[in-house]
């Protein structure tokens, strides 16, 4: 068989892989939309809480996995999301409104925040950019008169006409969660996403390929920055009341597992990661304040035994020898049927 007959067998196999994605995509998607019709509110609760924070691993897992700097300034912006919207709303201005404009405010404050931090690398990117989150979370902590201060503010709850408050909680989550994810994931899959692992892998040399290194940092960090208050927005209104502490080392922690025990760098990380960290959650819940050092034990053991996350296991499951044989029974079909 010729080079053209290759082709031709590759293509409709190319294809129907693909036909398959978008299959199980549009599954998915209508399970998780029929889902607060068959489950109780408790179970609607966890799920919607898995989604938000599937959306804020999105952001982080952006400056971490794909363009490789280590910003742990992402809780503060979480935070800057949730109280963004709550005042906002306490304003008038409608919460689907405030969705974009915290995402707004908080991916210029990354720029900020990145800008001097850029020039950092490793440990020391991390502790700056962590010290300047702790100082967000302080600010919270001090505008008494705006945030309600240590003793917290209440949110106002947005509802969809005709739908309930839990379940129209849910299907914005839903809506904002799979737009996120397929806006990112379309990005990351071209251009945008091989110069950022560039970027990751070559540093400054990347500039010998003519790639500012200097300006797709900043874009990450602006980026992770509207995701994660975009996300903090949907937290506030899951939460329905908000206080400084819940957006300190307890909240910080948990995202990180959820990067790396989802998968840093890969596209369905961020949801894998954010249902085993949900589960965690309500595993350590009793824990008190001893549930960092629990998370932290979770996450160095998930980088020993699993250092490309739990994502990795399905590409292992997909890499193993039987699924081999029956992929390639199947391509061979198609190459005989084609020749």
């Amino acid at each position: 068989m010729g080079i053209a007959g290759v082709e031709a067998a590759a293509g409709p196999q190319e294809h129907k892989v693909r036909y398959t994605k978008a299959a199980v995509a549009v599954a998915a998607l209508l399970l998780l939309f029929a889902a607060p019709f068959v489950v109780n509110s408790y179970l609607l609760f966890v799920l919607n809480l898995t989604l938000v924070y599937a959306v804020a691993t999105l952001g982080f897992n952006l400056l971490v996995g794909w363009s490789g700097q280590i910003g742990l300034a992402h809780a503060a912006l979480f935070a800057i999301g949730a109280y963004g919207s709550a005042i906002a709303m306490a304003q008038g201005v409608p919460f689907l409104v405030t969705i974009p404009l915290v995402g707004l405010l908080a991916g210029g404050l990354a720029v900020l925040i990145g800008f001097p931090a850029i020039r950092l690398t490793g440990f020391f990117l991390a502790i700056a950019t962590l010290a300047l989150g702790m100082a967000i979370v302080e600010l919270f902590k001090s505008a008494r008169s705006l945030t309600g201060g240590g003793g917290g503010l209440s949110v106002q709850v947005f509802t969809l006409p005709g739908i309930t408050g839990s379940a129209s909680t849910y299907f914005v989550t839903l809506a904002v969660a799979a737009i996120g994810f397929f806006l990112v994931r379309r990005s990351l899959m071209g251009r945008f996403g091989r110069t950022l692992q560039a970027v990751r892998h070559l540093g400054q040399l990347s500039g010998s390929l003519g790639v500012s290194a200097l300006r797709y940092r900043l874009i990450a960090f602006g980026l992770s920055g509207f995701i994660a208050a975009v996300a903090g927005s949907l937290y506030g209104q899951l939460q329905t009341f908000i206080f400084p502490a819940m957006f300190e080392m307890n909240l910080l922690v948990p995202m990180l597992v959820m990067v790396f025990v989802g998968g840093a760098g890969s596209h369905w990380g961020p949801l894998i990661g954010a249902a085993f960290a949900v589960v965690l959650i309500e595993l350590f819940q009793d824990l008190g304040d001893l549930q960092a050092i629990a998370y932290g034990a979770v996450l160095m053991i998930a980088i020993a035994v699993l250092p490309g996350g739990l994502v990795s296991l399905f590409a292992t499951f997909r890499d193993s020898r039987s699924i081999g044989r029956f992929f390639a029974r199947g391509t061979a079909s198609d190459r005989s049927e084609v020749s």
